[in-house]
């Protein structure tokens, strides 16, 4: 609502903009205004551009916020399996209800990752963060409130990197569906296979995302 606002405020400066540059002086106290006729046309000019640029505009910001969160999602899982790789331990990503807390913790509700996420060095053989026995790497939230990411039953509560790379998922493809209000067309997905590797998909009207079970 806020963007779509701050659009059609525009447009409305710029007919005012329009019109003003029409209004002259010619003379003492006297002012060379605009006719109805172009009045008229001025406002029709900017109900056009209202009725097509906002809902334009107000799109473009929805699928840049699911882009922002997708990419963050996979800049995380991708800095996880780097770490793995380097400190040649298990690295673990699990879901958090509160990722900023002053001692976060895994948890949240099942296959949804919308709250937040955390990313560890694991110091023991559980995928549970203990600030005790595990290293905090970071951190990650999702900035929209309209945007949700839930994953399959492989990271329904956790993705886990081996020290070569690979995921300990029992054979299986981690997978995270990001999406808003606007449905699976405009989602992105982040699979995760068992080499690792994540891939970013985009939806589309063809092959939508599943948002509330992502395959």
């Amino acid at each position: 609502m806020r963007d779509s606002t701050y659009e059609f405020h525009s447009f409305t400066y710029l007919a005012v903009a329009m019109m003003k540059q029409r209004c002259t002086f010619d003379g003492p106290g006297r002012v060379v205004g605009i006719t109805i006729i172009e009045l008229v046309v001025s406002l029709a000019v900017v109900s056009i551009l209202v009725t097509t640029g906002v809902p334009a505009f107000s799109n473009l910001i929805q699928s840049n916020r699911i882009s922002e969160s997708a990419f963050n999602a996979l800049g995380t899982i991708n800095m996880a399996r780097a770490e793995a790789v380097k400190r040649r331990t298990r690295v673990v990503l699990c879901r958090s209800a509160n990722p900023a807390a002053a001692t976060p913790a895994c948890g949240g509700a099942a296959n949804t990752w919308t709250s937040g996420w955390l990313v560890f060095a694991s110091g023991d053989t559980n995928n549970t963060y203990e600030a005790a026995t595990d290293t905090l790497l970071g951190t990650g939230i999702v900035h929209s409130s309209n945007v949700t990411v839930i994953a399959n039953s492989t990271s329904n509560n956790n993705l886990e990197y081996n020290s070569d790379g690979t995921t300990n998922e029992s054979g299986g493809t981690a997978r995270f569906a990001i999406c808003d209000k606007r449905g699976g067309a405009h989602g992105r997905q982040v699979n995760v296979p068992p080499h690792g590797r994540p891939k970013f998909i985009k939806g589309d009207s063809t092959t939508p995302i599943n948002c509330t079970s992502p395959t």
